[in-house]
């Protein structure tokens, strides 16, 4: 952001107040380091990540371009924080959802706390985890090597969740449990984008979503009785 030399006197005068005693308005480095992820995730999810520059982040964030590199070394390390901070608050409200079940829940319970949790930590996360659908494959290789651990982890957690379900008998065996996952977290991604809780709450979106992941969204219908036991219930 360009500036003149009016400018430059007001910054070093408030510089100089500053070093005197008076407050600064500047947060606090670990704050403006949150401030500026939180810029970031929100630009990242809007923009894209191509057309999110380092001078639009600091600008949103109220900083010169110059003190971004006071907190984060490049563009790809802001990026690949985003993305670790969208799976964190993920993983977290799973693993919480999870840890909350009373002992000896069954398959379906847990299979309905882990999309619980999933749509909750992402729709309470939504810029970051709209930041990390949007860019993940944009970033560089570095930023995907950096974040490549926690969401392997995430992967992880989800896997050994299906393959439970499916050693209990509650999968349909024809289907490898990755497809599982992909499928089920793809679907469970999508509602950062059109969730209004005015047309239903979130416990209700993840009970629909289970129910439409567990049982499918076909009708089906009883089957027919056979000839001979539809004649017996007439002559009765």
């Amino acid at each position: 952001m360009m500036r003149g030399v009016c400018g430059t006197d007001r910054v070093e005068a408030g510089a100089m107040r500053t070093r005197a005693g008076a407050p600064s308005r500047t947060p606090a480095p670990p704050a403006m380091r949150e401030q500026i992820l939180a810029v970031a995730a929100r630009l990242f999810s809007q923009r894209g990540y191509a057309n999110t520059t380092l001078r639009s982040i600091a600008q949103q964030a109220g900083i010169q371009a110059g003190s971004i590199y006071h907190h984060f070394d490049s563009k790809d390390e802001i990026a690949a924080r985003v993305l670790d901070e969208g799976i964190a608050a993920v993983t977290e409200s799973v693993r919480h959802r999870l840890d909350e079940l009373p002992r000896g829940a069954d398959m379906r319970e847990r299979l309905g706390a882990a999309v619980e949790g999933h749509l909750h930590g992402m729709l309470d996360r939504g810029e970051f985890t709209a930041a990390h659908i949007r860019i993940y494959r944009y970033v560089s290789d570095a930023a995907r090597q950096h974040h490549r651990a926690i969401r392997s982890a995430y992967t992880k957690l989800w896997d050994e969740l299906l393959q439970q379900a499916a050693d209990a008998g509650l999968l349909r065996t024809d289907i490898p449990v990755p497809m599982v996952r992909q499928f089920l977290v793809g679907a469970l991604n999508w509602p950062v984008d059109w969730y209004d809780p005015r047309r239903g709450s979130l416990e209700q979106l993840a009970a629909r979503i289970t129910a439409l992941a567990l049982d499918g969204m076909v009708r089906h219908a009883p089957s027919p009785r056979p000839r001979a036991a539809r004649r017996e219930a007439l002559a009765r």
